[in-house]
């Protein structure tokens, strides 16, 4: 019998040991590497790992393809991101249904025995990276379509499951400006009012001049006029027959990593990331004037918000965890009539307990736009990035030849890591 009890107890701890170990091969150990590829710059290294492991289809493959699509995105391999932002779209779709034993594992074990479903934010910024990829391609259909569904997916979560989210700027605002490139005005009027309407604050700087423009052209007298009270600074709206526009699309920053909260070790919550940038300022090379980016859309805000609104029933449920971690203990005990069997069921239920750390990790903290008008011709741009210290990182990023037509939005897109 005591023989028994020793080789139980044994691999009760070996099957602890292994446990703790395999956290270097989980997620976090996994995704360490690309995302250094990532940041470095390194991107075809860090394509290369990241479809490995999404080849894997184990409980992480929604992360690692949305890692996939971020990296195929920066390094401009647009058809590519969108083949894989589809691919896990069409994954984070799914109902969220997890078999018994997974659940029964995941109050027992930890979280990560469960398939990773995504945070309500992240699955709307597929839909976010979809539109952008698709704009950048001059796909403007596919682009709108995306950009609608960003938001839909938001009404949804706000009316069905209650949730206490905000639209996203950043999504409107470019359905808007897809509309404008493909001369559908009327839809066009009816983003900028939306956004006016909802207040995005970083949508003002570029909200005056398409309003006033798109008010005046379609003989909107009295919306004119409210909105020249709105932007009385705005007085160069008009969009001469001879020139075209800039909109650049920034992502800056880095995204908030998940960490233990310090009020209950077994649940997540989002930590800010480090980085240097707030803003950007593009302008022609040679040109003293420069337009700088606004915010509309903080994903880092928004991750934290979320995660933070969902923090008591996470702490819920791990206590109920505890509570049949001890249970199965004392199952174990009584069954082996062993009080040492007993122990070390708790010890390596309790040990083998962890927050869930998982999240996309190489999103950007903010979406940021910027917008002027320009005589049509060839230019070359320049984008230095402002940063936190007030300071400036200048020569971020050259375009040598950004052609414009007349009548023409060329939409831009970079990726600041800094």
């Amino acid at each position: 019998m005591r023989r028994s009890l020793r080789i139980l107890c044994s691999s009760l701890l070996w099957g602890l040991g292994l446990f703790l170990l395999s956290g270097c091969a989980l997620y976090a150990g996994r995704i360490r590497q690309p995302r250094a590829d990532f940041q470095a710059g390194r991107y075809e290294q860090a394509i290369a790992k990241l479809k490995e492991y999404a080849d894997k289809k184990d409980n992480d493959e929604l992360l690692y393809l949305m890692e996939l699509g971020t990296v195929q995105h920066t390094a401009g391999k647009y058809k590519d991101a969108i083949s894989t932002f589809l691919r896990a779209d069409k994954m984070a779709e799914i109902k969220d249904y997890t078999s018994i034993a997974a659940e029964a594992g995941s109050v027992l074990l930890n979280d990560e025995v469960k398939a990773y479903k995504g945070e309500d934010f992240e699955k709307v910024m597929i839909n976010m990276y979809l539109a952008i990829d698709y704009t950048l391609l001059g796909d403007y259909e596919n682009a709108l379509v995306e950009a609608r569904r960003v938001n839909r997916k938001l009404d949804r979560m706000i009316t069905e499951g209650k949730r206490p989210y905000q639209n996203n700027g950043f999504a409107k605002y470019l359905a808007a400006a897809l509309f404008e490139a493909r001369q559908e005005q009327n839809d066009a009027f009816v983003d900028y009012r939306q956004l006016l309407k909802w207040e995005v604050p970083g949508a003002m700087p570029y909200l005056g001049v398409p309003l006033l423009r798109l008010a005046e052209k379609m003989g909107a007298t009295q919306e004119y006029e409210a909105y020249r009270k709105r932007f009385p600074d705005v007085k160069d709206y008009a969009l001469g027959p001879k020139e075209g526009e800039i909109v650049l699309l920034l992502e800056q920053g880095k995204a908030p990593y998940k960490v233990p909260s310090p009020q209950f070790r077994l649940a997540p919550v989002f930590h800010k990331n480090n980085y240097a940038t707030r803003a950007g300022r593009i302008g022609i090379d040679g040109s003293a004037t420069k337009v700088t980016t606004s915010a509309l859309y903080d994903v880092e805000a928004t991750a934290i918000k979320e995660l933070d609104g969902k923090l008591a029933g996470i702490i819920a449920k791990k206590v109920a965890g505890i509570a049949a971690k001890e249970a199965a203990a004392y199952a174990a005990e009584k069954a082996s009539d062993s009080k040492t069997v007993g122990f070390f069921t708790s010890l390596f239920l309790h040990a083998s307990d962890t927050a869930d750390l998982r999240s996309w990790t190489t999103l950007p903290a903010t979406l940021q736009i910027a917008r002027f008008k320009v005589p049509a011709g060839q230019y070359a741009l320049s984008l230095d990035m402002v940063m936190n210290s007030g300071g400036t990182i200048t020569g971020a990023k050259r375009w040598p030849k950004v052609d414009v037509k007349p009548r023409q939005i060329v939409f831009l897109n970079y990726r600041n890591t800094d």
